[in-house]
């Protein structure tokens, strides 16, 4: 079966290299730094950093809401792509990922999320975010702009 498309996909482009911007999205313990909604990880098994695999917990807030996941790293490719899969009490939930493209002197940075909830889980999580993919959307564009802000080296 062929992977779903992202839901939502939003890019920006970094005035730094690659390797620069990997420092913020390549490791999914550093979420805490950039992300809106996630606020804190912690590595899980013994795992100490990313590799396909290699689980992790993630503290997430939305108000005074506040909610744990699990995230499994699925792909990882060094300064180029990394991907982890979410689930909240052992059913999934969404894939996230980040992709650095060379662009000039700079980075192309995307940000995707794939939708994984079973039709169930998705009218449950409703109560959580009455739209989950502009949600997620005005969070992406949040996040981006402080990858960008900091990898530019201006505060964010």
């Amino acid at each position: 079966m062929p992977e779903k498309a992202p839901d939502v996909v939003v890019s920006e482009t970094v005035d730094a290299p690659p390797e620069k911007v990997w420092e913020l999205v390549g490791d999914p313990a550093r979420m805490g730094e950039i992300s809106p909604e996630c606020y804190s990880t912690r590595w899980l098994g013994g795992a100490t950093g990313p590799k396909p695999g290699a689980r992790f917990i993630g503290w997430n807030r939305k108000g005074l809401l506040r909610w744990p996941t699990t995230s499994t790293v699925a792909e990882y490719d060094p300064a180029s792509h990394i991907s982890w899969d979410v689930d909240v009490l052992g059913q999934a939930v969404a894939r996230w990922s980040f992709t650095l493209e060379p662009e000039g002197t700079g980075t192309k940075v995307t940000q995707r999320w794939v939708d994984k909830r079973t039709p169930i889980a998705s009218l449950v999580g409703k109560g959580r975010t009455s739209d989950s993919p502009s949600h997620n959307r005005e969070g992406m564009a949040r996040t981006l702009a402080t990858v960008k802000a900091r990898s530019e080296g201006r505060a964010g």
